[in-house]
């Protein structure tokens, strides 16, 4: 292990021009679905086509959000012959998941990896036929990171057991590694006694009660800051300490979670399971009144048109629930939490520069502007990176700006071009990944998941398992769908 070398890269002169390709890309908004196949040789089905739909129409159930919580829900119900609408806001699928490109190399300008530790996507890949491609950062050779003004270099293999090694202290609150806090991952209930103890903790209290040395410091630090995508005095312990539970408190099998991709794009999946369930579409639909009748709920647009239901299912992120007026009002539990906000606001990007640094990995300890960032593509021309950061600290559309960044962790690195999308500046996401601040968890998760008479909802903000995480969203689309269905058979 070595102190303060850099891993090899040089100045070199910009590659002109490339830039505006990358944006460009970006903004186009065309998933690459299209003209795809399944490992079958099938073709992969396009985005759906907004359905023209007359104001005032009823159907059985209507869907609110088309993110994979309600795709999977709009499928079900309608695979389960319940006459579905899906409303989205936006003028395609897949809420805070979409599939763009940079020349030849599919990117994910939202959630993006998979893992078969995630039963319900890994179910829905294999149902499709969908093919899985790596992140060559995944599994690096070689790992920087900066703790405050040092920066170190070494080889994985020396260098991730200091990380591990800082983890597993850091989880371990109870002399069992944090495994007598959560015995059961998905269980939320079975230990509330033993969660509460560390209610209202903060992932910065228990890292400032360890004080970790300086080496151990940097990566544990940006390792928390990228999973709360927000300073870590942001992010609750018991959330983290839940979320390793469900990879056995195994920091390799953690890393693994970021390997797998889905060969035909999120866009890919997203598009196989609504066409799968054909339920009615329409497109570009916000909704700004959800009204409880006594024999069913209506759902008034930004547009002023109405549709009527049975059920509603309301899967919009918890951040933007706030923005839709429900009559009678919402338990004031769910207000707040969508009023406060969950602790994911940081900024993800794809960096083209001019150096080929092979499989790589870079972290930073929070305030660093880019917190983790590893190979994403070796290039003929560069390398193409991944990269992290905390809100506010980086802007992913000025390239002067991200090479500035990526040179605290990377001296010397030139950046050919950037692009990313600001997820926060998005009206219907307000975010990025769901990840609870102190005590939301405890006092924000059920009712977060309670029905209001005909109204559910469903949200990987509210999944019980890999909660943030497009798995957690087809669990939550999954299990509500079912429950809608029993109420609807029952009335």
């Amino acid at each position: 292990m070595t102190e303060d070398q850099s891993p090899g890269v040089t100045r070199r002169t910009f590659l002109r021009g490339a830039g505006s390709a990358l944006a460009a890309s970006a903004l186009a908004g065309t998933a690459m679905a299209h003209g795809l196949m399944d490992a079958a040789g099938k073709a992969v089905p396009a985005g759906p086509e907004s359905k023209k739909v007359a104001s005032g129409t009823r159907y059985d159930v209507i869907v609110i959000g088309g993110g994979f919580a309600g795709l999977t829900a709009a499928r079900d119900c309608a695979l389960r012959g319940m006459k579905t609408l899906l409303l989205e806001a936006r003028s395609r699928v897949g809420g805070r998941t979409f599939t763009s490109s940079y020349e030849d190399h599919r990117l994910e300008l939202g959630g993006t990896w998979i893992h078969w530790t995630q039963p319900n996507v890994w179910n829905e890949v294999s149902r499709y036929g969908l093919g899985l491609v790596e992140s060559a950062g995944a599994s690096p050779d070689r790992l920087t990171w900066r703790s405050g003004a040092r920066v170190f270099n070494g080889d994985v293999a020396k260098a991730f057991p200091i990380l591990a090694d800082a983890m597993a202290k850091f989880c371990d609150v109870d002399g069992m590694g944090g495994r007598s806090v959560f015995p059961r991952p998905y269980d939320a209930s079975f230990n509330e006694q033993g969660v509460l103890k560390f209610a209202g903790m903060s992932l910065k209290d228990r890292l400032d009660a360890l004080k970790f040395a300086p080496e151990a410091d940097g990566l544990i630090s940006a390792q928390l800051t990228t999973l709360c995508n927000r300073d870590p005095a942001s992010g609750a312990f018991v959330e983290h300490l839940r979320l390793m539970s469900l990879v056995n408190y195994d920091m390799g099998l953690l890393f693994d979670c970021s390997r797998y991709k889905i060969e035909q794009g999120m866009s890919g999946l997203a598009h196989s399971i609504i066409a799968d369930g054909r339920a009615d579409v329409m497109l570009s639909a916000p909704v700004a009144k959800v009204e409880r009748q006594q024999t069913k709920v209506i759902v008034t647009t930004t547009a002023g048109a109405q549709y009527s239901a049975g059920s509603v299912i309301c899967t919009v992120p918890v951040n933007v629930l706030k923005t839709i007026e429900f009559s009678p009002p919402l338990d004031p539990r769910k207000l707040q939490v969508s009023k406060a906000g969950v602790a994911g606001q940081g900024a993800k990007c794809y960096v083209h520069i001019r150096q080929k640094i092979g499989k790589w990995m870079g972290c930073g300890a929070f305030p660093n502007p880019i917190t983790m960032t590893w190979t994403e593509q070796e290039r003929d021309d560069g390398t193409l990176l991944v990269a992290f950061g905390p809100p506010g600290l980086l802007d992913i559309n000025d390239e002067q700006a991200v090479q500035k960044a990526l040179r605290t962790i990377l001296p010397g690195v030139d950046v050919v071009a950037t692009t990313g999308y600001q997820w926060t500046a998005d009206p219907y996401s307000q975010g990025t990944w769901c990840f609870y601040h102190p005590g939301q968890m405890e006092n924000a998760l059920t009712p977060l998941r309670t029905r209001e008479g005909a109204i559910f909802f469903a949200s990987a903000d509210s999944a019980l398992g890999w909660r943030g995480f497009i798995d957690g969203a087809i669990e939550s689309g999954t299990r509500t769908a079912q429950e809608v269905h029993a109420f609807l058979d029952r009335g």
